[in-house]
């Protein structure tokens, strides 16, 4: 519960900080859980005491290993682990049960992520890590970027690919489910989610 409210963790981005790694950062200090992120999942908009909120939401597995003892403080009053029905029930705001609905249907199919980025340049490595992804590879042609991708999604062990823009470009081709822009601006980078046998979700990210 946060400010009289039950909730999903959440919490603002620290200046520079994009909102992947602000993600997994809320909810270690709001449910003392570390955390990989998976797929984007929407994101809600509303005004609270005159101001705009505007909140993005993902996906994500713990990480066992590196969750301890945790007692909500500051502005968070309470927690609860409940059932997707009852999480439903209890959630106060109306989009918030739309983003469960979503988790939900994208929680029937575990994926891996594989993140696409040009050979100029590097994101920060608190973006990389909130994928617990590690060192980028790299890899300059599409058949060799192709097998370090299906090995990535086969082992579910995320992996961070560098390379041209026609590597990029051929890959996004063969793995995608629809037409990808794969135009990556420096410091941006693509996140594919997918299985052993497909990629099921694309995101473009400014990192």
């Amino acid at each position: 519960m946060r400010h009289g409210e039950w909730c999903f963790p959440k919490g603002r981005t620290a200046p520079g900080e994009h909102i992947a790694a602000a993600a997994v950062r809320a909810v270690s200090e709001r449910a003392g859980l570390s955390v990989r992120l998976g797929p984007w999942l929407g994101c809600t908009d509303y005004v609270k005491l005159g101001w705009p909120e505007h909140v993005d939401y993902f996906a994500a597995e713990v990480e066992p290993a590196a969750t301890c003892a945790f007692s909500p403080s500051g502005d968070v009053g309470d927690l609860l682990w409940l059932a997707p029905e009852r999480a439903a029930d209890a959630l106060s705001r109306p989009d918030d049960v739309r983003i469960l609905r979503e988790l939900q249907t994208r929680a029937r199919v575990s994926t891996s992520s594989v993140l696409l980025m040009r050979d100029t340049s590097c994101p920060a490595r608190s973006f990389l890590s909130a994928y617990g992804a590690g060192d980028p590879c790299s890899c300059a042609d599409p058949e060799g970027a192709l097998r370090i991708a299906e090995e990535s999604f086969a082992a579910g062990r995320p992996a961070v690919l560098c390379a041209g823009p026609s590597a990029i470009q051929e890959l996004s081709r063969r793995l995608s489910p629809v037409p990808v822009d794969t135009t990556i601006p420096e410091g941006g980078l693509l996140v594919l989610h997918g299985t052993p046998d497909r990629v099921l979700t694309v995101e473009r990210h400014l990192a």
